[in-house]
């Protein structure tokens, strides 16, 4: 693992499906698979996990039914706080969501 990057797929489920008959993902599957890239991306420097304080997203377009790949990588980590940059790509590697996500770092 690279420090400050992470990379990840998000295997196809039926239950990620949205509800109405159509083949889209839920958002909120998507936004976990944000977060979780953030977090990492930013562990990657503290060693630890660390609690989401902030998570802004723009979906894009539908991600249809298949797998999601979630790329996470810090922007700047300091002794309060992380941000973190993600990018989630559907199964054909269409850029679906952006997310710019703040975690609190671990106190010494």
């Amino acid at each position: 693992m690279t420090v400050g990057a992470v990379e990840f797929v998000v295997p196809s489920r039926e239950e990620f499906l949205r509800t109405d008959g159509s083949d889209w993902l839920h958002g909120g599957v998507i936004s976990a698979a944000a977060d979780i890239a953030g977090d990492y991306a930013v562990a990657t420097h503290a060693g630890v996990e660390v609690p989401t304080i902030d998570l802004r997203i723009d979906f894009l377009r539908p991600a249809r039914r298949g797998s999601l790949v979630a790329r996470g990588t810090t922007v700047r980590v300091g002794r309060t706080v992380g941000v973190a940059d993600v990018h989630v790509f559907d199964e054909a590697g269409t850029l679906v969501a952006v997310a710019r996500a703040i975690y609190a770092m671990p106190r010494p």
